[in-house]
């Protein structure tokens, strides 16, 4: 089990952090420029990103997936061989969390649902929809950025020793 927890550690590690930079690149450059397409002509926004959607292809929203999908479960399956191991189980624990939170976020507060109709419709959204993708675009994806940099944070915290500390006040960890 501890031949596992090195591996599995950088893969958290990694993909925390790239989903990490999926989130803040998305918060400060692409959603705003879709923030800005929408607010200026949502029949143009309709009749082209789904287009350029498509152009840019499957292929790219399809790696995004695999990669969130992955971070997942490498920080879930950490955190599985840290209680197993009995060490590291605090960081694990922060890491799998994160990977947890930031998913349910996206869902729970309703922007998924949202996301999904105004970027996917070929004909315009309600002037409301645009305004709920609008207000609520940037700090969603901040805040999962955050929560992702907590994660990935916790993870980089974490001593690449699986063994247990040999400082007395860390014993519990």
């Amino acid at each position: 089990m501890q031949r596992l927890f090195w591996p599995c550690w950088l893969l958290a590690s990694v993909t925390t952090g790239l989903v990490a930079g999926f989130m803040l690149g998305h918060a400060l450059i692409l959603g705003r420029f879709l923030d800005w397409m929408l607010a200026t002509d949502a029949r143009q926004f309709a009749a082209m990103y789904p287009t350029f959607a498509r152009a840019a292809g499957a292929r790219g929203l399809w790696v995004f997936y695999a990669i969130c999908g992955i971070q997942v479960v490498a920080a879930l399956a950490l955190l599985a061989l840290s209680v197993g191991a009995r060490s590291h189980r605090l960081g694990a624990g922060i890491a799998a969390s994160a990977a947890v939170l930031w998913i349910m976020v996206h869902y729970g507060s309703g922007f998924g649902a949202i996301e999904a109709v105004v970027l996917r419709s070929t004909t315009p959204v309600s002037s409301e929809l645009a305004a709920g993708f609008r207000a609520l675009n940037a700090s969603v994806h901040l805040l999962h950025a955050s929560i992702l940099l907590v994660g990935l944070g916790a993870l980089l915290a974490m001593p690449l020793v699986t063994g247990r500390s040999r400082d007395p006040s860390n014993a519990g960890d």
